[in-house]
């Protein structure tokens, strides 16, 4: 069994984001690998319940059953995917290589008017995240907190998180997230817009007593026009780590790379909602401490060759003729 009921404190309204539906989803997600994890590798905690006089197979059962029961509460919120237009689908760039390295198109013109017809690419910067979603547990003691923020989108995060001791063991998740907006210069013609980052992240622990699992992720909203209305993050994209953290000095990193394309219409501006995040999943009883000057998450792109903290590269891919608007 899991708590999932939390207490959260709210956004800076200062970004036009909205993080509604992500906390339950996302916890269901991190719960379900969690159960997964426990059921690829069922032994340790077999030999635990053995040790201590309790029958591993109802267990291992109660966990197949838990395991389903989230699965099929994450596909209720998890929203129908659209399936892509012939536009999306033929005209999005190769998730090859740095969007910048690839050829654009060069300009023509296209009567009546002798309008331009072209594509490009560049690099936008991220203004510093703000605080997003932070979720303790009923129970729990301590939370995950930030420890800085640069003026260049980085992240450094700490915290000491202690979860209660109960009769039967279970687990408790804490989650923080940080959230950013990036608005994006307007396409002369219909195109298909791309863009590209890559988030590392590391972690690492002071102290980590009992059975605690880490977990980061990367989460998206997208809008074609941004007019200032409110941006939602919508999407999971990716989990850059999920790793175990039992023991002092114990150290993980990941990395995941985005690439996503949308159609943009000529003169509109689009804008990607950001929101990154660590959840950590604590049994009953167990502690950890994150070591606050080591422990990061930020987003970064590749420019001419170099690792560019806290940009974002994308490309316009102009829709052929036909297909414009």
């Amino acid at each position: 069994m899991s708590t999932h009921t939390a207490s959260t404190r709210a956004t800076s309204k200062r970004f036009s984001v909205s993080l509604k539906g992500l906390q339950e989803r996302l916890v269901l997600e991190a719960e379900l690998m969690h159960r997964d994890a426990q059921l690829r590798n069922f032994t340790p905690l077999r030999d635990r319940l053995v040790a201590s006089g309790q029958d591993a197979n109802a267990k291992y059962r109660e966990i197949q059953l838990r395991r389903d029961h989230i699965f099929a509460e994450l596909k209720k919120l998890t929203p129908a995917a659209a399936g892509p237009s012939s536009t999306q689908a033929s005209f999005r760039p190769p998730r090859h290589g740095s969007l910048l390295a690839l050829p654009v198109a060069p300009a023509s013109f296209l009567p009546p008017g002798n309008s331009p017809w072209l594509g490009f690419s560049g690099s936008v910067q991220m203004a510093p995240a703000q605080e997003g979603l932070d979720i303790i547990p009923p129970g729990g003691t301590g939370s995950i907190t930030t420890a800085f923020l640069d003026d260049k989108g980085g992240i450094y995060f700490g915290g000491d998180m202690v979860a209660p001791v109960d009769s039967q063991p279970k687990e408790y998740f804490w989650l923080h997230s940080w959230i950013y907006l990036v608005p994006f210069p307007a396409p002369v013609v219909d195109s298909t817009f791309t863009y590209s980052f890559r988030v590392p992240v590391e972690v690492a622990t002071v102290i980590g007593k009992g059975v605690i699992s880490f977990c980061s992720f990367v989460s998206v909203g997208e809008t074609p026009n941004f007019v200032g209305q409110e941006v939602v993050v919508n999407k999971v994209d990716s989990w850059p780590i999920v790793a175990p953290l039992t023991g002092p000095d114990v150290e993980a990193l990941g990395q995941s790379d985005v690439q996503r394309s949308f159609v943009v219409g000529r003169g509109h501006v689009p804008a990607v909602a950001l929101a990154l995040g660590v959840m950590v999943a604590i049994e009953s009883g167990a502690e950890v401490q994150f070591q606050d000057d080591v422990s990061f998450i930020f987003p970064f792109a590749v420019v001419q060759g170099l690792p560019a903290y806290g940009v974002v590269n994308f490309r316009y891919d102009p829709l052929p003729p036909v297909l414009q608007q």
